[in-house]
Parts: C-alpha cells; structure tokens; sequence
C-alpha cells in the first residue's frame, strides 16, 4: 500500500515548482518601458522635423530603436525617420529627425508627395525582455524648395503690335522666397494659339543665380516673329565695269608701241583676260537672297500669349507654377 506522505512531495514540490514559473513568467511581464514623442505635426518636403523621444523603463538595461514611415499612397521619395543614437540605456532622450525630399538628389527621384504619412517608433530590450510602439503621424505640407516665382514686367511685350520678322521684348524676374537660394532657367512652357510659324523666346541671360537674402534677379524676355523673305537683285552695273575696262587702256598702249607683232598678240591676249576678270570683281551680287528666315513662313496675324516657366538646381519649378506669369504679343 502505498504511503500518502510519499504521494505529497511530489504533488508539494511540482506546486511549488509552478508557482516559480508563474513567478518568473509575471516578473518577465512586468518589464517595460515607455515612450514619449514630441515631433512637429507638418513639414515642408525639402526639410527636415526634428524632435525628442523620453525613454523610461523598469530596468536599466539597452532599448534599441526601429523606425519606419509608410503611407497609403505613396512609394517613392517617402521620408526617412532617424533616432539618434540608436540605443541607450533608460532614462533618455534621444532625437528624432524626419528627412523629407525636396528635389533630385542621390537617394531621391523628386519631391516628397504632400499627404499625411505614419511613423511607427519601436524600442525593444533583449534583457530583460521588453518591446513598446508608439505610431505618429507628419504632414508634409509643400516643398521650401521651390520658394522662387517668376513674375513678368510689363505683361504685353514692347513694341505691339509688331510686324511680321520683328522682335519685341519684356523684363522677367526672378524673386526667392523667404531664405530660397539656387540657380534658375527661364523658358517658355507653352504659346497660344498653335500656328505655323509662331513666335519663339530667348532669354539673356538664359539662367539666373539667386541669393538668401539677395535682390530678387532680372532677364530679359525676346519674342521674335517669322517675317517674308526679303529678295535683292541687281543687273549689271556699267559705270563700274566700264572702270574695270579703262584701267587696261595703258596696258594696250604699251603693247601697241613696243615689241614684235607675235609678242604684241600674247600681251593682248593677257590684259584682256585680265579686263574681264575686274569686270567680274567690280560686279555687284546678281539675284541674291537674305537668309533671316530659313523656313520661308511668315507668323501670321494674332495676339498670342506665352506661359513661363523655370527650373532650379534642384530640379524644382517655381511656387507660382499653378498661377504661372505670361506675357502677350500682338503680331499686325
């Protein structure tokens, strides 16, 4: 029969054994740690938010960080979250920068999209066990760097109306916003109406630096239009072939009173090649066309419109490009 004291250690010790378990497992629970942000709302794509994370916890061992930004949307050109440094031991504060794109560089294709975009934080301890999140969430709200306009003085170019095969020009500036600093190209974007033969730009200089803090920088604008071809002809002018022929009569009078009458002929024959050669020099171009107009076109009469635009250094065009400057012409 077996012994009821010997049945009751085993049951006794493998009770208290769990409860050891159940010790540990809610000593390993109790362990945590606690994460306070405090980053801006909004950014500018092209900058940067920067802010701090309070790290606390229930022990005094490292947290390593993790973070991430995600959006719904957007697949590119997102921007990069850093936590600085990377590991520390509680209590702490490192910080947080979120990096945006503000152009082509050498890890982004353009511009950070606007939109609201989520940043996870994730802070995990190896021992003890421990790991908290916290999600946030950063508007990027328009690029400072595209802070330059474009604006167009006067708005209807001088002279105008012009005639076809004439020129008319304009004052266009460029103007950087708040501390904007960059190198701008002016072009025209687009001219209305479509034709045959429409007017083209120029700008001098073509491209423009500007300065944080600088004055606002000027190029001048020259709209050129497509005239007819203008044709000069022209007969043959005797006064001056005349003076081609006089210059020979002393030659011939030399011939005529020296030497033998074989040798006169080689004389003769040489100072009328040399008559007819002047001839051809003193002779003024026969039928000759001006070149000014390869395709042969002419603009023809309207009032056409043109629609400017830019692109820095970086790759952006500039903050008035939804209310962009024109200019017109008139062509009579």
């Amino acid at each position: 029969m077996m012994n009821p004291r010997h049945m009751a250690r085993p049951v006794v010790f493998a009770l208290l054994l769990a409860a050891a378990s159940i010790a540990s497992v809610s000593a390993a629970l109790a362990q945590t740690i606690t994460l306070t942000p405090s980053l801006p709302s909004a950014v500018n794509a092209g900058d940067s938010a920067v802010g701090s994370l309070g790290v606390t916890a229930s022990f005094d061992n490292t947290v390593t960080f993790t973070c991430t930004v995600t959006s719904t949307t957007v697949t590119s050109n997102l921007p990069t979250c850093i936590i600085s440094p990377d590991s520390v031991i509680p209590p702490a504060i490192p910080s947080i920068t979120i990096t945006t794109c503000g152009g082509v560089t050498s890890t982004c294709t353009g511009p950070t999209p606007t939109g609201i975009y989520s940043i996870a934080i994730t802070g995990t301890s190896q021992t003890p066990p421990a790991s908290a999140t916290i999600n946030l969430a950063i508007n990027v709200v328009g690029s400072t760097a595209q802070d330059y306009a474009l604006s167009v003085q006067p708005t209807t170019a001088s002279p105008s109306p012009v005639s076809p095969g004439n020129s008319a020009t304009t004052t266009v500036t460029v103007s950087g916003i708040g501390s904007y600093s960059g190198t701008v190209t002016v072009a025209c974007l687009s001219i209305t109406p479509v034709v045959e033969a429409e007017p083209y730009c120029t700008f001098n200089p073509p491209t423009v630096t500007v300065s944080s803090g600088g004055p606002a920088q000027t190029t001048t604008l020259t709209i050129t239009t497509l005239g007819p071809v203008p044709v000069v002809t022209e007969v043959f002018h005797l006064p001056r072939a005349f003076y081609a022929i006089f210059l020979a009569f002393p030659g011939i009078a030399i011939i005529g009173a020296t030497g033998s009458r074989k040798r006169r002929t080689r004389f003769l024959a040489f100072f009328l090649l040399v008559t007819v050669a002047g001839s051809l020099l003193l002779l003024p171009a026969c039928g000759g066309t001006t070149k000014n107009n390869p395709t042969g076109l002419t603009t023809p009469k309207n009032t056409y419109t043109f629609t400017l635009t830019a692109t820095d250094n970086n790759g952006n065009g500039p903050a008035n490009s939804t209310n962009p400057a024109t200019v017109t012409l008139t062509v009579d």
